[in-house]
């Protein structure tokens, strides 16, 4: 499980980020681009993950593209009014 980890799990983090990236540039409809915290919640998550990484002692790389990745998937679904 360690293994996987540290060697496949990177991999899997980015193409879990360009999902959601494409995800978030389909939803923009006839030229009027619908406005989300995506931006905001992926700052918010890579700081989370900082934060966790070096309080559980696990890798820092690993923690902030994990906090990224929830951070972001959390500001894609809050729409700004």
């Amino acid at each position: 499980m360690y293994d996987f980890m540290t060697g496949a799990a990177p991999f899997v983090i980015i193409g879990l980020c360009l999902a959601i990236l494409f995800a978030n540039f389909r939803q923009k409809r006839g030229g009027q681009e619908t406005g989300n915290y995506l931006t905001e919640g992926m700052c918010l998550g890579m700081c989370i993950g900082v934060a966790f990484s070096t309080s559980l002692g696990f890798d820092l790389g690993l923690g902030i593209s994990l906090g990224m990745l929830i951070g972001e998937t959390a500001g894609l679904f809050i729409q700004k009014k």
